[in-house]
């Protein structure tokens, strides 16, 4: 990159950081064919490309102040718009499974107080969430083993799965403790 290209980055992010709004309208300019790029490169639907476009402008006003090589901005953006897509895909991940399953209600032995209810279907969606973001098998294997109303055996978890029965146990205690762990960093209390 040339020595005026990265000075012309420097002067940018430094009028956008003085308020000029011409200098803003420059750098999204710049930046929104590299986002719509990896939109594209990544086959983003229109709607899922513009909602990105827009994650990423924000992201990026938010944290111009912290940029410590302005010359870096195209890197900059580039990254946090294939983070944005991950995030998307995360989520997109997540409706599916939550939509391709009957999800059970978790119940309490009392009547609950509308805002208990409130936290406890709030706190079912964060346990349901971080089920969904352990691996494909590991989350069949906490469904199976706590939420199938069949309640099946380890053996016909075995053969749902494709897993040793042995391996079933040893399992179940590791994905608990990483469940565990997400639960804590959303703030979880058990």
């Amino acid at each position: 990159m040339s020595d005026s290209r990265e000075s012309r980055f420097t002067v940018l992010v430094r009028r956008c950081l003085e308020g000029s709004e011409a200098a803003w309208q420059e750098v999204v300019e710049i930046i929104t064919p590299i986002i719509f790029g990896v939109c594209r490169a990544k086959k983003l639907s229109d709607e899922e490309s513009l909602d990105i476009f827009g994650q990423v402008c924000y992201l990026l006003l938010r944290n111009l102040p912290k940029l410590k090589s302005p010359e870096r901005i195209l890197a900059y953006v580039a990254t946090t718009t294939r983070w944005e897509i991950y995030a998307l895909y995360r989520r997109v991940r997540l409706h599916d499974g939550l939509k391709s399953r009957d999800i059970p209600v978790l119940r309490s032995d009392r009547q609950l107080a509308p805002d208990e209810v409130a936290e406890h279907v709030e706190q079912q969606g964060i346990l349901l969430a971080a089920i969904l973001r352990l691996s494909e098998t590991e989350s069949k294997l906490m469904w199976h083993l706590f939420f199938d109303e069949s309640q099946p055996t380890y053996e016909e978890i075995s053969q749902k799965l494709g897993i040793p029965v042995a391996s079933i146990g040893p399992t179940r205690g590791r994905c608990l403790k990483k469940l565990k762990r997400m639960l804590r960093q959303r703030g979880v209390q058990f």
